[in-house]
């Protein structure tokens, strides 16, 4: 019994020998992660600024006798840039654009009009990086929460077949950009994820994509 008791003590203090050295380095190995990561977050390079620019709404219906027009937007707001050859691109815009369709049956929508936030938040990429000019790849989701739509349904008062607006939707956006001194372009591409008009009658339905052009300015 005692040589058992003598053994149990000897492997407890064997184990505890062996992992304490292991805790000790895998918390010093956490915290050089954590500091390197603070230390990458503060020495990242920043840029801040306002944009401005236009949407290009286009609905494709699944009828060859529908007419649709792209109708143009403004958009307006900030972006945040954090990074160098590769970068994060959060942005917060106030969007407007619509629709307009002709030949469309009677009561149904000929003429739309969405406002929006978007909160795009892409991923992009320097493939041309000078000091005074360079070129850039992007991609990433945004947010969509609507703040005002309108309808009006073939100069009808009364909607027959009326159309449900969702007030949040999210999309897919990608593009190529240009910085120019303190001014940065992009030309991107948006198309939605999820179906944010549902036409409630059976004679057709539609899909909505936008191309945004955009003109920025760097502050810092």
């Amino acid at each position: 019994m005692c040589s058992l008791k003598f053994n149990y003590k000897n492997q407890l203090l064997n184990y505890k020998t062996i992992f304490k050295p292991k805790s000790t380095i895998m918390k010093k190995v956490l915290f050089f992660l954590t500091a390197l990561l603070i230390s990458g977050a503060v020495n990242a390079q920043f840029s801040f600024g306002p944009k401005i620019g236009v949407n290009l709404d286009q609905v494709t219906t699944n009828l060859n006798t529908i007419n649709d027009k792209m109708k143009s937007g403004l958009q307006i707001g900030a972006y945040v840039r954090l990074g160098s050859k590769v970068y994060l691109q959060p942005e917060l815009l106030y969007s407007t654009g619509g629709v307009k369709l002709s030949n469309v049956p009677v009561g149904s929508p000929s003429d739309i009009k969405l406002n929006s936030i978007d909160v795009p938040l892409l991923l992009g990429t320097k493939i041309i990086n000078l000091k005074v000019v360079n070129v850039r790849l992007m991609a990433g989701p945004v947010a969509s929460f609507m703040v005002n739509k309108q309808v009006d349904y073939n100069g009808t008062v009364d909607a027959t077949k009326e159309v449900s607006i969702k007030n949040a939707n999210w999309k897919a956006q990608f593009g190529a950009g240009i910085d120019v001194l303190m001014f940065t372009l992009d030309v991107r591409y948006s198309y939605y994820l999820n179906k944010p008009l549902d036409q409630q009658a059976n004679e057709f339905s539609w899909d909505r994509n936008s191309v945004n052009v955009t003109l920025g300015w760097k502050l810092f």
